[in-house]
């Protein structure tokens, strides 16, 4: 699945950790003032508090989850993508994460479009029988500000869900 402009978001040398299957883990955005892209780029972990996303995996699928930024050499992307490996679920989300900011739902929404865009120029979500975005804040995990009509444009834009809170539900 090779991306315009050079990306291959499922590329196994992109991959840095092993998939999971944990009921429940976070991800994590990279350390911004890291010297090392390695350091900057997200990753997930089981334990911990603060995590900029929570993922609830009911039903224990195995799932990958992919840093891009920092980790694909093309600027502007979200922070990763998190898929099932199983053929039968089939469910790929991309996942940008917040923490700072006055313009972070902006910011993050042009995120996720620019890396949805290189996707989709591609092989798309065809191989895919789901797929959503999630827009992620610690700072607030359960957004409470109506985004309906950025939400709605982003549908139009994108054919993806997108959502605005820290939860994400697999399953």
């Amino acid at each position: 699945m090779t991306q315009a402009g050079g990306g291959d978001f499922f590329d196994p040398k992109l991959r840095v950790e092993d998939p999971r299957t944990e009921s429940l883990f976070g991800i994590n955005d990279g350390d911004p003032d890291a010297k090392s892209q390695e350091q900057r780029r997200a990753y997930t972990l089981s334990e911990g508090d603060g995590w900029n996303a929570c993922v609830h995996n009911k039903h224990h699928a195995q799932l990958q989850f992919t840093p891009l930024d920092h980790n694909v050499p093309l600027d502007g992307l979200c922070d990763g993508i998190l898929y099932t490996c199983e053929e039968y679920t089939d469910l790929l989300i991309f996942i940008e994460l917040k923490s700072r900011g006055k313009r972070w739902i902006q910011e993050g929404i042009e995120q996720l479009k620019k890396t949805i865009s290189i996707y989709q120029a591609g092989e798309g979500c065809r191989s895919f029988n789901e797929c959503k975005a999630y827009l992620c804040n610690n700072r607030h995990p359960h957004f409470q500000f109506s985004q309906k009509e950025a939400m709605q444009r982003f549908k139009h834009e994108t054919s993806m869900r997108l959502h605005i809170e820290r939860d994400i539900q697999i399953g």
